[in-house]
């Protein structure tokens, strides 16, 4: 057991070297050494598969080290379980939420380190921890509110949250502004600065070069699970780093995807759901991408969630590819050649639990096309997986592999996996490239190319303002609910989308 006493500014709190983690044959990590020093806010990057969640689950505890050495505090922790980081102060946020659905905001909170007086559980207390970490923060979250009635947002601030109310020392945050709005973002910066002032050791997984530049003070670049290098980021440029993760230079990054509209394959009229979803409308031909983009809450995922049957229609229409659906289901929409891809992953998209290739065929198996005389075509099949893998690039290339033993970046790949496994008219991402590394996003950004040259039509919501920008042909901007824009490629801008998401006039408007 790690003594706990206060950490020291320059003090290493936790280390590995030469950390290595293997897979039967398959080095997930090899020879891998980082130092998160207290006062010190360390950023981690690496395309997906690089290794990052390997080693974060290594400095955590929640694996065991087939190689190298492990040190808390400076003492040598060969054996450390999640319990033992936890008590030693080493604290996390990952992607993937470990909160308890059916237990309220505060009782999720307190988890693990309940507080008890005379006896008994005393709520009221750890209550009141709760709205003081929440202070701390400048966010405001109902504590008595059950975690599954939270927004995907509140739920991200809820861990970070609860990990601030752990023990002080070390914070690891995996990908934290993924989900959440401009000003939570703000609010999560501010606490990120004041944790460095007050001698916290920060592990920061980020994607994103404007928050790598604003926070970081070190960068460790991780490549095919291998260390890639080191550096202050006062001496290394975006490119140089961007290039030392991927291995190659970053000349365009953004694709140009040709504007070739036809048919509308998608048509939304009038569409209410709900509080989120206020007379939508909207239409997306084939061989274009029209965006949806607006501050978190504004409604942009129920829409998408509606078309696709997962929301009650309170009032409205969809029409696919020119024929009505008057009760939308997840089924029907399949049927008619219409896909969504949702936002979060593990709870939705994926039997994490099965292998990459039966996530891959759930659909495919009902198909005529896949059964002779009763027995499935397990060559036909297999062709189909290993076309679909190599095509994606996900890795490890092995099909039987678990889903839940891969990165976020390719179990993502797996979930696109599926949606390509069968011909589809209309294809709805919602936020596909959240925590995805850069990489990983150039090649989803030319499987949207290929799918909009083959004549697709795509509906792409993103909380990435650059990227929304850059992909789509039209884009339409919603705040609170109703649509406040529909811009076309020649009027499109970070600034216009930026004005009308709060609900404002941009100035060049307003003059026209």
């Amino acid at each position: 057991m790690v003594v706990v006493t206060k950490a020291v500014e320059g003090e290493v709190f936790v280390s590995l070297f030469q950390a290595s983690k293997f897979y039967g044959s398959y080095a997930a990590l090899k020879d891998v050494s980082i130092k998160l020093v207290c006062g010190e806010v360390h950023m981690l990057l690496g395309e997906n598969g690089a290794g990052k969640s390997t080693l974060v689950s290594l400095l955590t505890g929640t694996n065991k080290l087939d190689g190298g050495t492990r040190t808390v505090r400076g003492a040598d922790c060969p054996s450390l379980s999640p319990l033992d980081a936890r008590e030693a102060g080493i604290n996390t946020v990952l992607q993937d939420f470990g909160l308890a659905p059916t237990l309220t905001a505060a009782e999720n909170y307190a988890l693990g380190r309940e507080r008890t007086k005379g006896g008994l559980l005393d709520k009221a207390g750890m209550r009141a921890d709760m709205v003081r970490s929440m202070e701390k923060l400048g966010i405001s979250i109902d504590p008595d509110a059950r975690v599954d009635t939270l927004t995907r947002a509140e739920q991200q601030l809820l861990e970070i949250v609860r990990a601030l109310g752990g023990k002080p020392g070390a914070l690891i945050l995996d990908e934290p502004t993924a989900t959440l709005s401009h000003d939570e973002s703000e609010h999560l910066f501010a606490a990120v600065e004041l944790l460095r002032k007050e001698d916290w050791a920060i592990l920061y997984i980020s994607h994103r070069m404007e928050e790598i530049r604003r926070l970081g003070d070190v960068v460790t670049i991780l490549r095919d699970g291998r260390f890639a290098s080191f550096h202050r980021l006062t001496d290394v440029t975006n490119d140089q780093m961007i290039a030392e993760m991927v291995g190659r230079e970053m000349a365009n990054f953004y694709p140009e995807i040709p504007h070739n509209p036809s048919a509308v394959l998608l048509e939304v009229k009038g569409l209410s759901s709900g509080r989120k979803v206020k007379d939508m409308s909207l239409t997306v031909r084939a061989g274009e991408i029209v965006g949806i983009g607006g501050l978190v809450g504004c409604g942009k995922a129920e829409v998408a969630r509606t078309i696709f049957g997962l929301q009650p229609i309170d009032s409205g229409s969809v029409i696919v590819a020119g024929r009505g659906v008057s009760h939308p289901s997840p089924a029907a929409m399949l049927d008619r050649g219409l896909i969504y891809l949702p936002q979060d992953r593990r709870g939705e998209a994926l039997a994490l639990n099965r292998s990459i290739s039966d996530n891959i065929l759930v659909e495919v198996l009902g198909e005529k096309s896949s059964v002779t005389a009763g027995f499935v075509k397990t060559s036909v099949l297999g062709r189909l997986v290993g076309d679909l893998m190599k095509r994606l690039k996900i890795q490890p290339a092995q099909p039987n592999k678990p889903v839940q033993e891969l990165s976020g970046g390719n179990q993502q790949k797996v979930v696109l996996g599926r949606a390509l496994s069968r011909d589809r008219k209309v294809y709805i991402f919602d936020e596909p490239t959240a925590g995805i590394d850069v990489g990983a996003r150039l090649d989803f950004y030319k499987q949207l190319q290929r799918l909009s040259a083959e004549g697709a039509a795509i509906l792409f919501i993103s909380s990435d303002l650059q990227e929304l920008v850059h992909l789509s042909h039209r884009i339409y901007v919603m705040h609170e609910g109703h649509c406040t824009a529909e811009l076309d490629a020649d009027q499109i801008s970070e600034e216009r989308v930026i004005a009308y998401a709060f609900g404002e006039k941009p100035k060049e408007d307003i003059q026209q």
